[in-house]
C-alpha cells in the first residue's frame, strides 16, 4: 500500500472501446467528481488524481478510479456493518483469487478487517472449487449467517504504462514477468493459433480455465480476431462473477435468514509494489433478490433509486 491509494476510487466501469468491453458492464459515465451516479450500479463515478506518471496514465484509462487495497476494503466494512455484518461474530468471509503470490496483499487486507477466510479461488481468480467448495464454505456458518465473497482476476500495469508487466524483486527477479500468468499464456494460446481446449489431467486449472471462459463468455479463439490481455482478463471478471453469483443463488434457496454480499473485480499491480483495486460489481443477496451495493464512505449501505430486480 502507499499514501496515494487514498486518492483513487472507484467507478464501476472501464473507459475502453465498445469493442474491448464486455458486455457485463455497460457504457460509462464520465465525471470530474461532480456526484454523477451509474445508472445501472448506482455508485458515485469519481474521477482519479494522479501525479501524471506513465503508470498513473493507463491506470485511469483503462480502470478509472480504481481504489487502494486497505481503503476499498475499510469502505466495505464502513458499508456492510450497519447491514449487520459484524467481524469476528456472524460473518464467514470467502476471498477467491488467483494463486499468484502477489495477489496476498489484498488477501491480508481482507482477513486483516474480517478474520480468516474460506479461500475458494485457484489460476486468475476462477471459482473452481465447485459446489462442494461453496458447500463447505456455507456449513462453516449458521442459517442465519452472513457472508461476504471478494472474488478478483488481477492484471499488472508497470511504470512504463505497460499491460501486463510487473517486477518481482522481492523474489530476486530483475526482468519483466507477467500477470496474470495464466491469463497471458491464455491470450498468446489464441493469438499463435496454438489453443487446446481439451481437459488436460495433468493442467486442470489451466485447461478447465481456457474451456470455460471460452464457453461463459464466447471470447474470440479466432487468431485473426485474437483479444488482447485486457480483453482475456476482463471476460475473466466476468466469468468469475457469473459463477460466483450461481452458487450463492443456489445456496440462497436453502437458507431463506442467510444474507450474502458480492464484490467482484480487478486486482491491479503497480509499480514498486503498490497494488490497486477495481470494483467491478457488488451486490447484496437478500431474499432471494440481489439488490447494488453502493460503497459510502460514511457508511451505511444507501437504497438504490429504482426497485431490486433479480439481475443487475
Amino acid at each position: 500500500m502507499t499514501s496515494s491509494s487514498s486518492k483513487t476510487r472507484q467507478t464501476n466501469h472501464i473507459l475502453t472501446s465498445s469493442r474491448d468491453r464486455p458486455s457485463l458492464i455497460s457504457p460509462p459515465i464520465q465525471s470530474n467528481n461532480s456526484g454523477a451516479t451509474c445508472s445501472q450500479c448506482h455508485q458515485v463515478i469519481r474521477s482519479n488524481k494522479s501525479g501524471g506518471d506513465a503508470f498513473q496514465s493507463t491506470l485511469q484509462r483503462v480502470f478509472p478510479g480504481a481504489y487502494g487495497l486497505e481503503d476499498f476494503v475499510f469502505q466495505t466494512k464502513q458499508t456492510l456493518v450497519p447491514e449487520g455484518f459484524y467481524p469476528h461474530v456472524n460473518t464467514l468471509v470467502c476471498v477467491g483469487l488467483c494463486r499468484d503470490e502477489i495477489t496476498s496483499p489484498l488477501e491480508e487486507a481482507i482477513e486483516n478487517m474480517w478474520g480468516q477466510g474460506f479461500i475458494c479461488g485457484s489460476l486468475a481468480g476462477m471459482l473452481f472449487c465447485g459446489k462442494t467448495g461453496f458447500a463447505a464454505a456455507h456449513h462453516h456458518a449458521p442459517d442465519n449467517g452472513r457472508f461476504i465473497y471478494y472474488c478478483f482476476t488481477h492484471i499488472a500495469i508497470d511504470h512504463e504504462g505497460s499491460i501486463g508487466s510487473v517486477y518481482r524483486t522481492r523474489s530476486g527477479m530483475h526482468e519483466k514477468t507477467t500477470a496474470c500468468g495464466a491469463l497471458a499464456a491464455f491470450t498468446a494460446e489464441i493469438a499463435a493459433n496454438k489453443l487446446n481446449l481439451d481437459i488436460d489431467e495433468s493442467d486442470i486449472e489451466m485447461s478447465m480455465l481456457r474451456r470455460h471462459i471460452v464457453k461463459q463468455t464466447g471470447l474470440s479463439t479466432d487468431p485473426k480476431n485474437a483479444p488482447d490481455l485486457l480483453k482475456v482478463t476482463m471476460a475473466a471478471y466476468k466469468t468469475i462473477t457469473s459463477d460466483l453469483e450461481r452458487h450463492v443463488r443456489e445456496d440462497a434457496k436453502n437458507f431463506k435468514d442467510r444474507q450474502y454480499a458480492l464484490f467482484t473485480g480487478v486486482q491491479i499491480h503497480g509499480p514498486n509494489g503498490t497494488d490497486y483495486c477495481w470494483l467491478g460489481k457488488a451486490n447484496l443477496l437478500k431474499n432471494g433478490v440481489l439488490t447494488p451495493i453502493v460503497l459510502s464512505e460514511n457508511g451505511p449501505l444507501k437504497t438504490p433509486v429504482r426497485s431490486p430486480t433479480k439481475r443487475h
